[in-house]
């Protein structure tokens, strides 16, 4: 951890789903273990509430809203109940069309999240984001600037460089890794 807690202000929460699931069932490659904990999403909820005191929870999420075939079928249909469970407990949900390529699948929602940074840049004072992408920089770096404290969130194996040094290196950027909060937040 770095930086300070702001000590008032009204906070944002950002949640990339896809850098946070990807971390989740991420392996590690001697063992084939997982390295990385499921998260339930109502401790998480309530973490925030008591650290952060956020005015809203966004939820970035990619959905297959057209599976062609099983297994994608039961897959998007047991998706889609997880993010309306997560509505119903107070997330803001904001779903983003699951792409085909071929037989690959693509989807991200770092464009989503950025441009509701500055939609509601305005509005709050703190941004809470849980993402290890390094594509975030930029963003992070602008909001700092601009006067936000910052602070991130991530798995520490999935956890940026770049990000890491600038929440060190500035005094309105923090950071926590997810893995020391095994106790607290795992499902």
């Amino acid at each position: 951890m770095s930086g300070k807690k702001p000590s008032d202000g009204r906070t944002g929460v950002f949640i990339d789903f896809s850098n946070l699931f990807w971390a989740i069932k991420n392996n590690n490659p001697k063992t084939g273990a997982r390295t990385n904990y499921d998260i339930c999403f109502i401790k998480l909820r309530d973490f925030l509430k008591a650290e952060h005191s956020p005015v809203f929870y966004n939820f970035y999420a990619c959905q297959d809203m057209q599976p062609k075939r099983e297994p994608y079928i039961t897959k998007a249909e047991r998706h889609a109940k997880f993010l309306r469970f997560l509505e119903g407990i107070g997330y803001n949900v904001i779903k983003k069309d699951l792409k085909y390529i071929g037989t690959e699948t693509k989807c991200d929602t770092d464009v989503e999240i950025t441009m509701d940074l500055h939609k509601y840049a305005s509005d709050i004072d703190n941004i809470v984001l849980f993402t290890g992408d390094s594509d975030f920089l930029t963003a992070v770096k602008h909001f700092q600037s601009i006067g936000k404290y910052i602070h991130l969130y991530s798995f520490k194996n999935c956890f940026a460089w770049e990000l890491k040094l600038f929440a060190m290196q500035n005094p309105r950027c923090n950071y926590t890794l997810l893995d020391g909060l095994r106790d607290t937040l795992e499902k």
